[in-house]
């Protein structure tokens, strides 16, 4: 599995942890809602509920031990699909942390953050910034962005074809109110995703991600 990747003040860490009862209770959750053509984060059928939570709360427990605890709008769930889920938090430095793990048995999960305030576009001229990945994963093959404020997201497309995407949560104004986004890659991709997004004006516009599945990751 590709570790969790991001481009400027990150620190990663990855801990094996024994999920079990009595971790404590699950902070509120803030999620973003979907836009017209986004996937809901998927649910496994076969992953209980109160395992999704543990682990949660687990995260929550070691981002706290780590420095990097959640303000009160607490961990947002970005994609949850078979035994894995990935989560999104701020903390009040205003850093912005991304988690992947199993969700039940003993699992190993990596936490990755960065300031948000700092990172620049890729691309001159595009609205989209990456955040983490693009990476493996524990379950997919995906990469995390973020979209300048004024701009949402409303079609993904990995090679003309439409591709699984999520918006996790509006980031606080300290990050500069960006929306972030967790997008499914397919399989090995290189190359980039074709991203419409629609402007407070009502405007369409295209823009353009650079993705290179593959890449020995990068750890600042």
């Amino acid at each position: 599995m590709t570790a969790l990747r991001a481009r400027t003040g990150l620190y990663l860490a990855a801990a094996s942890v024994l999920l079990s009862a009595g971790c404590g209770t699950h902070p509120e959750r803030t999620t973003g809602a979907p836009g017209p053509a986004a996937s809901a984060p998927a649910t496994g059928p076969s992953t209980a509920l109160s395992d999704l939570a543990r682990l949660e709360s687990a995260l929550a427990n070691q981002a706290g031990a780590s420095g990097s605890a959640p303000t009160d709008s607490g961990l947002s769930l970005a994609r949850h699909v078979g035994n894995s889920a990935s989560y999104l938090w701020e903390t009040s430095e205003g850093k912005v942390c991304f988690a992947q793990g199993a969700v039940s048995g003993a699992v190993v999960h990596e936490t990755a953050c960065l300031d948000a305030a700092q990172t620049t576009v890729e691309e001159p001229g595009s609205r989209l910034d990456t955040f983490f990945g693009p990476g493996d994963g524990f379950s997919e093959p995906y990469i995390v962005f973020a979209a300048a404020p004024g701009s949402a997201v409303t079609s993904v497309k990995c090679e003309t074809r439409d591709t699984s995407w999520t918006l996790v949560r509006k980031l606080d104004p300290r990050a500069t109110g960006r929306d972030v986004y967790y997008v499914t890659l397919p399989d090995g991709h290189k190359g980039w995703i074709d991203v419409t997004l629609e402007q407070s004006d009502g405007a369409k516009v295209a823009d353009r991600l650079p993705i290179t599945m593959g890449k020995t990751p990068q750890v600042y």
